[in-house]
């Protein structure tokens, strides 16, 4: 390991480093329309129908020409109605009204729909009390047109997504294939969780939360189990995680005398990018590519190894199927004040409150202990912190990163 490796980078810069040596996989997949939800799109799509095709009524009321109602109150003769699903049959003329409701096409020369409130029916005739100002009247083609590019290659499909393919007429779309990611715990400490309770041991809790995000972000995350303080153990784990398009570590990430992570991945001819970041929690940070397998080492501790999966992992998960990434981080105000920061870019963990005039604060948690899990739990934000910044007082504007 050189000198050059030894020295923590930037968070800003471990992103770009990453995000850079990841290839997207490429393989894509036909699927349901209705199984799409956050998969990415691999290639544009084009409407196969107008929506909507003709113009419909947007309530339930009268379809009537505005000509009509010069005067006020006003008698009209009702010739019939269309309901939503029906052809129009209609062409209105002096005087005349049909009954629509909301999604019926219109008919002939319609220009106003008066809703049914502003009428009194009585039979075959009603009488308009009053004219409302809108004319309630969905023009044709006015969501979209027949070839429209209405979805885009690489979008992130979620439920507005889906719908519009739908309503676009796809039973079926194209995506990117899940990347499948392998997870290795590692270290003679843990114990599967559900096992017998031991006291100098402990879960191996982290494993389950990255399996469950990696998932959530759309890979597919396949279970290699926990590896022992072993050369041999490691490196079996890793030999079988190369069928996969990535390898995710937890622990064994750092420089102690049984962190054998670097050491069994160095005797496999791996090429290290950076094993050291300026964050905290989580400076054991290391990347780098085996057989030009991106592998992502996690800290050991609990937080430190969600919060690296937070802004490391997952925009590499979506970099694998062809989606660019960002983060939801947004400026709130401070609920509490915070002490003077040290060399590290900190991510504090909090959640959303209200302050007493109703506004949304971010809220510091009190214990910011990198194996509190507890705390962790109740976090919805991270507060970011840059280096060697100053104490801030409660009401100051500070960047958040909005979990889940």
């Amino acid at each position: 390991m050189t000198g050059k490796e030894n020295n923590p980078i930037s968070v800003e810069d471990a992103k770009k480093r990453i995000l850079k040596s990841i290839k997207p996989i490429n393989k894509t997949e036909k699927i349901n329309t209705k199984d799409c939800l956050n998969r990415i799109l691999s290639k544009s799509i084009k409407a196969k129908r107008t929506q909507p095709e003709f113009n419909t009524s947007a309530m339930d009321g009268y379809a009537i020409r505005k000509s009509f109602l010069k005067n006020l109150p006003k008698d009209l003769n009702i010739i019939g109605e269309t309901q939503a699903g029906s052809r129009n049959k209609f062409k209105l003329k002096k005087n005349q009204a049909v009954r629509v409701f909301t999604g019926s096409f219109l008919p002939e020369g319609c220009d106003k729909v008066i809703l049914q409130e502003n009428c009194d029916r009585s039979g075959d005739k009603i009488l308009v009390k009053e004219e409302n100002i809108e004319s309630y009247i969905r023009k044709k083609g006015e969501d979209f047109y027949k070839n429209d590019q209405c979805l885009l290659k690489s979008s992130l499909l979620d439920s507005g997504g889906i719908a519009l393919a739908g309503a676009m007429n796809y039973k079926s779309l194209e995506v990117y294939k899940k990347p499948n990611i392998g997870v290795i715990a590692n270290g003679n400490e843990l114990f599967e969780p559900g096992g017998i309770n031991q006291q100098i041991k402990q879960p191996a809790s982290t494993k389950a939360s990255i399996i469950s995000l990696i998932n959530a972000w759309g890979g597919k995350a396949i279970d290699l189990g926990i590896a022992k303080d072993t050369l041999n153990s490691l490196k079996t784990k890793l030999q079988k995680g190369l069928s996969y398009d990535m390898i995710v570590t937890i622990g064994g990430a750092s420089v102690g005398d049984y962190d054998l992570v670097y050491q069994s991945l160095k005797e496999m001819n791996f090429k290290l990018n950076f094993w050291k970041i300026k964050m905290k929690p989580g400076k054991p940070l290391m990347f780098g590519t085996l057989k030009n397998k991106p592998i992502i080492g996690l800290p050991g501790n609990p937080v430190s190894s969600i919060v690296c999966a937070q802004l490391f992992l997952k925009q590499s998960i979506y970099r694998l199927q062809n989606y660019n990434y960002t983060e939801n981080i947004f400026y709130l105000r401070l609920g509490k004040d915070l002490p003077k920061n040290n060399w590290r870019e900190s991510y504090i963990r909090g959640y959303l409150s209200k302050s007493k005039s109703n506004q949304i604060i971010a809220m510091p948690i009190s214990n910011q202990d990198s194996s509190s899990l507890t705390s962790f739990a109740k976090a919805n934000i991270l507060i970011i912190r840059d280096p060697n910044a100053k104490k801030i007082k409660k009401g100051s504007l500070v960047k958040a990163l909005i979990l889940n």
